[in-house]
């Protein structure tokens, strides 16, 4: 009886525990991570998605976990509640949609995930998902969204480059402020008006402000996108950009993909929505009838029969030179636009065979000239000067900035010098004449050196070639007698010796020549130079030369892009620097770092103040962590 009873409460304890089990697992939320590709290539977007529901508790805090070989490049998500009756007992789930956009990077097999999740308290997971990436050009195609599907594919639409969570997606911000999501407030604009639509649904439309110009004189070219207010959002996909092959194109927005205002409009006599989408300041690089090219899209869910294509109008610009009447000497075509000129001189007293510091700041609004010629003055030596800017829209649709030049010049003469002054001749389209930037440079004291000359710095003597005249005339000397009459046996063996010592000496000479130039190939290798500008700058360091320091620090990291990443960021304007790094894989936190430790530098050099010693120590310290960097990523 004792045994048949210890088997009944077994039972009983039994069938509890699976009641508790199922029921603790019957709370636990419904999750799954999917991608909606498992092969992509270079640059395309994986579409990472998350959904949970749950009956405890509100879904929050979704993280996609490992990225590895992508970027994140836009994210959205949507909370859900569903409420079922079953038998009159009602239940309610409360859930989480979530979208993430990543940029493939690079090539590999990557991990994505797992996904995680928080539901009351506590932290769910889903995945990982394997993703093959390979190169652009052997991406597979990718599967277009159902043409019938109202949300466009995805969970909550998007499928496209113009869905909900594209991150690159240029007219995103355009069709949310058009389907009542983006915030824009409408006005209208009746210099926006056309005659008739260039598309049913939707079309561009591109304007120029000038169809006849000069060389290097600025086109202002608009980009619009026109919508019919009372269609259904068409959905756009594949867009290419107009190209200006004749022209130098820049752009006057800060960034094409922000948001701007929408405007009504009537066109043919329906009322469409219109968005300044680019504007880009273009100028001519030579003479004819220059063509600006259509910008593309495509129409994704058009209710228009036809074809879904939509193009801009193909602009034609006019070109000519400026005027040759009254044109100023040293007047370079295509320097066109309104500068203005001034000249730092520094120091103004100098020894003989000294330097000084001359930087020429060129600023205004049009195509500021590329490069400045000193004037040629003998005992003056100009050397190449490093050129820095900061350009971009300036007074509204213009372009324009400052563009510095900044010289080193040695002296080779004393006294009182004069540099004269540097004059830039341009032509002004708005008052249509020609016009001069000038700036004088003053006079520099220069000092006699201490130093005398070297026999290196005197002037040759033409007729040191020339023999000596012989003070008086001597007897007549005896005719030399012939070696090969008086010693023939040494006559042949010079002859024998002669050919083998020219021989012996061109092999030496070759392997000399072969040796110096390895060496000088092993000096001039970018491992070296990094080398070189790593001690300079640890010398720096140890000095008291703020402004040394910073250029030191700065030729450090220029130095260290070149050996571990292959980049060359010297000559690149703001912004570009990162951009070239991210593009040859480097991470996005050291890329950053690059840009602004690059441009604290040229700020702390190019100060009017002089620099303060320790944040350019600080900056060199920072500036280590991150070529260690560079290199453990190399």
């Amino acid at each position: 009886m004792s045994v048949a009873r210890g088997w009944g409460l077994f039972t009983a304890l039994l069938f509890c525990a699976l009641l508790v089990t199922r029921a603790a697992r019957a709370d636990e939320p419904e999750m799954s991570a999917s991608v909606d590709t498992q092969r992509l290539g270079v640059g395309e977007i994986l579409r990472l998605t998350l959904h949970v529901a749950s009956s405890r508790a509100q879904p929050s805090r979704p993280d996609p976990g490992s990225t590895a070989g992508f970027t994140v490049v836009g994210s959205s998500s949507a909370p859900t509640t569903q409420v079922t009756i079953n038998n009159g007992r009602m239940t309610s789930q409360r859930g989480l949609d979530v979208a993430w956009s990543l940029r493939a990077e690079k090539v590999g097999a990557w991990s994505v995930g797992p996904v995680t999740v928080q539901v009351g308290g506590q932290s769910y997971r889903a995945g990982p998902v394997r993703v093959v990436v390979v190169p652009a050009s052997q991406a597979p195609p990718r599967a277009q969204p159902d043409p019938f599907d109202p949300f466009g594919g995805g969970p909550f639409g998007g499928g496209g480059p113009f869905g909900g969570g594209g991150g690159l997606d240029p007219f995103k911000s355009l069709m949310d402020s058009l389907n009542g999501r983006g915030g824009s407030q409408y006005g209208t604009d009746p210099k926006l008006a056309l005659d008739a639509p260039l598309g049913a649904v939707a079309f561009l439309h591109a304007a120029a402000d000038v169809t006849s110009v000069v060389v290097g004189q600025q086109v202002t070219v608009s980009m619009y996108l026109y919508t019919d207010a009372s269609a259904r959002d068409p959905g756009m996909l594949d867009v290419h950009e107009a190209t200006a092959a004749d022209f130098v194109k820049r752009t006057l927005f800060e960034d094409d993909n922000s948001e701007r205002s929408t405007v009504r409009t009537t066109v043919g006599g329906r009322v469409f929505n219109v968005r300044l989408i680019r504007k880009w300041a273009l100028f001519p690089i030579k003479t004819g009838d220059l063509t600006v090219s259509a910008m593309e899209l495509t129409l994704q869910k058009s209710r228009a029969t036809g074809d879904p294509l939509r193009q801009s109008e193909v602009l034609t610009i006019h070109v000519t030179e400026p005027p040759t009447l009254h044109r100023p000497p040293g007047y370079v075509l295509g320097d066109v636009g309104r500068f203005t000129l001034a000249a730092d001189v520094t120091p103004r007293d100098i020894e003989q065979d000294g330097a000084i510091g001359v930087t020429l700041s060129l600023d205004g609004t049009g195509n500021l000239p590329a490069m400045i010629t000193p004037p040629a003055q003998t005992g003056i030596e100009w050397l190449p000067p490093e050129v820095h800017e900061t350009v971009g829209a300036k007074d509204g649709d213009h372009f324009g900035g400052t563009r510095r030049f900044a010289f080193v010049v040695r002296i080779h003469k004393s006294g009182d010098v004069q540099l004269g002054a540097i004059r830039i001749p341009f032509w002004d389209p708005a008052r249509a004449h020609y016009d001069l930037a000038r700036a004088e440079l003053g006079t520099v004291t220069v000092r006699p050196s201490a130093t005398p000359k070297s026999t290196a710095d005197q002037p040759p003597d033409p007729l040191v070639a020339l023999p000596d005249v012989r003070a008086q005339m001597g007897g007549t000397r005896p005719a030399p007698g012939r070696l090969a009459e008086k010693r023939p046996g040494l006559f042949v063996l010079a002859l024998t010796v002669t050919p083998l010592a020219f021989f012996l000496f061109a092999g030496v000479s070759g392997m000399v020549r072969r040796m110096r130039a390895r060496a000088a190939e092993r000096a001039a290798s970018p491992e070296t130079e990094l080398r070189t500008k790593l001690s300079l700058a640890e010398r720096a360091a140890r000095d008291a030369d703020a402004r040394a320091l910073s250029a030191a620090t700065a030729r450090a990291l220029e130095a260290a892009t070149v050996v571990y990443a292959d980049v060359h960021v010297r000559d690149a304007r703001e912004g570009e620097a990162l951009q070239r790094l991210l593009d040859a894989g480097v991470e996005e936190w050291i890329a950053n770092q690059v840009e602004t430790l690059l441009a604290e530098c040229e700020a702390a050099r190019f100060s009017p103040d002089a620099p303060l010693l320790e944040p350019a120590r600080k900056r060199w310290t920072q500036a280590r962590g991150t070529i260690q960097a560079l290199r453990r990523g190399a």
